[in-house]
């Protein structure tokens, strides 16, 4: 093998060595399932949702079980990339229907994807409760199954259980909807009156729909827009009613582009929680106040470059975008067993404590530290409760809290408290525990905490008895004086000086007078303040009035230019005229208005008014125009511009 081959060959292993070092990387696929809700009302719909992560198949087809039948389905493609590591999804959605109440069971099956592997789907349960004998919600209203089947707009309607399930309905099993490993939204986007899948639209996943009182529910919120549709956002999803409370939003949510319907869409999600204060059936629902831009429809010729000026569609269409509607069903937490000590903290929680320092002085604080960390409504979590101990004195304590994740539904909070010994000794501090609610177990669950004992030294202060005012013989020993508890000293042992009268000071001369003093100069400056803005706004108005009057002046120069075919008067007037609108706009003189000036604040209309100031400044140096210029369609596209750039 000669030089040059030799040389060819390692360049060929180096390209491909590169290619495949900066190739992004695929993880291996995965598959996981979801029904949801898990017990609905005979007459409403429940959605399977199979989503095969890193990977794809075709036919993915439920397993027949009697007395459920399929609506229809709807496909989901995801793509993200997230430091050079790309990811696909690919989510199914079948809508089933029972025909009638009871227990329901879809067995297991396998999917084979279409690299020749194999994965596992578990089996998925489903009850059905008899419509006959669940209360309706007032707020539901049909889904119209005919047009769109997967497509409930109420969502499904969970009620009460009926008598043979156990006390207590909230907390359900919460790995069969997990808003946070799943990034379906259970159903086909709406249609819109178009026929095609509607422009923007709101999805809400909560991960149970039943819960209890003060309990966290983990919900997924995704904002849906068409990528075909321009759109502003200057708001976030809001709870529509004050049946719930909801954690912040981040105002920087994940975004992924998904396909729906043959559709790209840009997937606005957030991960949240919501609580209900109060039991009952309570419908959930939310709003997104967004606008999105009509295309605009511009008669100009394409080959014009003033043709689209200012690049401003002409309508913006603004409104509320309503979600899904579901209904939740909240409980109260059950009396029989309720520790003393509870607070309403709801999850699943550890706790941990320390006390520092163990060898203090009597009087000195030591100060006991509380951690209690996992899942649950931290709002409600208070310090642990210390039982009543007379060799101490407790105080309030502090509190921080640092969550794990958006929902601030995990994390930790830290308690301070001081506490004081009253006496010396090896003294054991109280008894402390905690206690908390587990949804899962419906069940309370109270913490004891093992603190440490503390090593205290020193006496308590004696406090020395004050002398009768009776004359009492002033030579009773010292040692007679009874010890005082075992607190603070006072600050002071003698009474301060007593007031002379008890009169109102409303009855005192000196009183009105400093009041009628108080509310001249409120009236004097009332006074000046109205002369001010009556100036203000009447050198407003005249700074208008001479701006309306020049510009009207640069628009009659204009169309005078156009009737003498005079290029250079015509393009100093419509250059003067836009540097008037801006100017008034910006507040700046309109010869600060360069189109630097413009480029810096707006990008978009630099671009759009560059071909004016070009071509004024193109004729102003060469001292004319050449042949083929037709200033009477710049009038036309000048005065266009300078209606859309009204000032306000």
């Amino acid at each position: 093998m000669n030089a040059i081959s030799a040389l060819t060959c390692r360049a060929s292993w180096l390209i491909l060595w590169l290619a495949l070092g900066s190739a992004p990387s695929l993880a291996a696929a995965t598959i996981s399932q979801q029904i949801n809700p898990p017990e609905i009302n005979l007459g409403d719909s429940a959605n399977v949702t199979i989503t095969i992560q890193n990977g794809s198949a075709s036919g993915i087809q439920l397993p027949h079980v009697d007395g459920l039948e399929i609506a229809g389905s709807s496909t989901q493609i995801m793509n993200t990339s997230i430091n050079g590591v790309e990811s696909n999804a690919l989510s199914i959605t079948f809508a089933i229907e029972p025909t009638h109440a009871g227990d329901f069971t879809i067995p297991a099956f396998d999917v084979t994807t279409q690299d020749g592997g194999t994965l596992h789907v578990h089996e998925m349960k489903l009850h059905v409760l008899n419509s006959a004998t669940a209360p309706a919600s007032p707020t539901a209203t049909p889904a119209s199954p005919a047009s769109n089947p997967p497509f409930n707009p109420n969502g499904p309607v969970v009620m009460p259980p009926n008598s043979s399930s156990t006390a207590g309905t909230g907390g359900q099993d919460n790995s069969t909807a997990n808003p946070a490993d799943s990034s379906d939204t259970g159903f086909k986007p709406p249609i819109d009156p178009d026929g095609r899948p509607a422009k923007v639209f709101l999805v809400i996943t909560p991960k149970i729909t039943k819960a209890y009182v003060g309990e966290n529910i983990l919900m997924r919120v995704e904002f849906y827009i068409r990528n075909d549709v321009a759109h502003q956002q200057d708001s976030l999803p809001t709870i529509d009613g004050s049946d719930f409370l909801i954690n912040d939003l981040s105002i920087s949510p994940k975004q992924d582009n998904v396909s729906l319907m043959n559709e790209d869409y840009t997937c606005f999600s957030w991960i949240t929680a919501i609580e209900a204060p109060k039991s009952g059936d309570f419908p959930l629902q939310m709003e997104q106040d967004t606008c999105w831009l009509k295309p605009n429809q511009n008669n100009a010729a394409p080959n014009d470059p003033f043709g689209n000026m200012f690049g401003q569609p002409p309508e913006l269409v603004r409104g509320n975008i309503p979600s899904n509607r579901l209904v939740i069903h909240v409980d109260l937490l059950p009396e029989e067993g309720r520790p003393a000590n509870f607070t309403g903290a709801i999850g699943q929680l550890k706790v941990s404590a320390d006390a520092a320092p163990t060898d203090v002085e009597v009087g000195d604080p030591i100060t006991l530290h509380f951690t209690i960390t996992g899942e649950g409504n931290f709002s409600y979590i208070q310090c642990p409760s210390l039982t009543a101990d007379p060799n101490w004195k407790a105080y309030t304590p502090s509190s921080k809290v640092e969550f794990d994740e958006e929902s601030r539904t995990e994390g930790s909070k830290t308690f301070e408290q001081a506490i004081i010994p009253k006496k010396n000794g090896a003294l054991p501090l109280p008894a402390a525990s905690f206690s908390y609610f587990d949804p899962t177990t419906k069940q309370y669950v109270t913490v004891p905490i093992s603190l440490p004992s503390i090593n205290v030294t020193g006496s308590a202060p004696v406090v020395t008895a004050a002398a009768s005012s009776s004359g009492a013989d002033d030579s009773t020993p010292a040692a007679t004086a009874a010890p005082a508890a075992a607190e603070f000293l006072p600050n002071r042992s003698e009474a301060g000086a007593f007031q002379a009268s008890l009169a109102p000071v409303y009855q005192k001369p000196w009183f009105w007078v400093l009041q009628g003093g108080l509310v001249l100069v409120l009236l004097s400056g009332g006074v000046m303040t109205f002369l001010r803005t009556t100036t203000n706004t009447s050198e407003d108005r005249n700074k208008q009035a001479r701006r309306r009057h020049s510009l009207l002046q640069e628009e009659n120069a204009m169309s005078e230019a156009v009737r003498n075919g005079d290029a250079l008067a015509f393009f100093l007037a419509a250059r003067h005229a836009v540097q008037l609108q801006l100017g008034a706009q910006w507040g700046l003189t309109p010869e600060a208005i360069t189109l630097a000036e413009i480029r810096e604040r707006d990008p978009q209309l630099a671009a759009s008014l560059e071909p004016l100031f070009t071509q004024a400044d193109e004729i102003i140096y060469s001292g004319g125009a050449g042949d083929g210029l037709d200033l009477a369609q710049w009038e036309i596209r000048v005065r266009e511009g300078l209606h859309q750039l009204q000032p306000a």
